[in-house]
Formats: structure tokens, C-alpha cells, sequence
């Protein structure tokens, strides 16, 4: 009887403990956790595993994840190659203030990858980035303003946009800024 007994009390207990732990609230997904084990899976190679933590991520609205998506899909890595959908996930995270999405949202409006050509579309997105201090972004304004795409030609402004990113070091932007001063009258 006492086995019985022990055996009993025994099995109460384990289902109490298991009944207790089944009734613990599931914490949500943090997304930035989510983003960081993207990353790491991206860095190692495995662009599969690191679309669906990057998906993960953007779906819980992390802008960061949003354009790590985007580049997966402009690029083709883990995903097939589609632009409209790199497009949709630049837009996300644009939108909310990311500054590389809004660089490769200008970039895919400059290219017209995944939308129609739009330069004024490029020129924002671009400006709203080259204003933070986004390199890339400022370069790209500069190749605009010199080559008279979707503005007037203006090379104060293209040397201005060049020499802008050319202090952070961007080594495209200082050929750009060499290969207009040898032109310059």
C-alpha cells in the first residue's frame, strides 16, 4: 500500500510540475534574435536559413530584417532572384526610416529593377539617405547630378554629393571626384 502510495503521490507531482510549465505564458520572438541568427546564417553561406530568420523578423516589422530580405531577394541568395519583392521589402523598411533600404530602393528606382525607371523616385530615396550621411547614397546623387539623370546636369552639385562621400572614404566616390576635377575647365 505504501508503494502504491508513493507511486501515486509520485506521479501528482510530475503531472502538477508539467501542468505548471504547460501553463507558462510562450514569450513572443524577438525580432531583433530573430534578425541575428539571419545574420550569422547569412555570413556562414546558408542564404536559405537566413531568408526564413530574415522573413521571421520583417513579418514582426524589424526594418533592419526588412532590407536584409530585400538583398536576398535583388540578389537571388536563398530565394529566387525577384526584384519586385526585393522592391516591397526596401518600401518596409524605407518607410520606417532605414537608410541603406532607402539607398537600394533609390537603386532599384535609378536601374528600374523590380519598378518602372523613375528618377525622381531615386533622387528622394537617395536624398533622404545621402542627408544621414549614407556614402552610397551621396554617390549616387553625384552620378545623377553629372550625368543629368532626372535633373539638370549640375557639376557644383555632383562635386558637392562626391566629395560628400569621398571624406568617409568611399573610393568610387573619390575616382568620381578625381575623374570631374580633370575634366573641369
Amino acid at each position: 500500500m505504501k508503494k502504491w502510495m508513493i507511486g501515486t503521490m509520485t506521479a501528482l507531482v510530475v503531472l502538477m510540475m508539467a501542468t505548471a510549465a504547460c501553463r507558462k505564458k510562450v514569450e513572443p520572438v524577438d525580432a531583433k534574435t530573430l534578425l541575428r541568427t539571419g545574420i550569422d546564417y547569412d555570413k556562414a553561406g546558408d542564404y536559405a536559413e537566413a531568408v526564413r530568420y530574415y522573413r521571421e523578423a520583417a513579418q514582426l516589422g524589424l526594418p533592419e530584417a526588412q532590407n536584409n530580405l530585400g538583398v536576398m531577394y535583388k540578389d537571388g541568395q536563398g530565394v529566387d532572384q525577384d526584384y519586385a519583392e526585393a522592391v516591397r521589402w526596401f518600401k518596409e523598411a524605407a518607410r520606417q526610416g532605414n537608410v541603406l533600404a532607402q539607398s537600394n530602393l533609390g537603386w532599384m528606382y535609378q536601374s528600374g529593377s523590380g519598378v518602372e525607371q523613375d528618377f525622381g523616385e531615386a533622387r528622394r530615396w537617395y536624398l533622404q539617405a545621402a542627408c544621414v550621411g549614407h556614402a552610397a547614397a551621396q554617390n549616387n546623387l553625384g552620378t545623377m547630378y553629372r550625368d543629368g539623370q532626372g535633373v539638370t546636369p549640375n557639376e557644383d552639385s555632383a562635386r558637392y554629393w562626391f566629395s560628400q562621400a569621398a571624406a568617409k572614404g568611399m573610393q568610387l566616390a573619390q575616382r568620381n571626384l578625381a575623374k570631374l576635377d580633370s575634366v573641369a575647365p
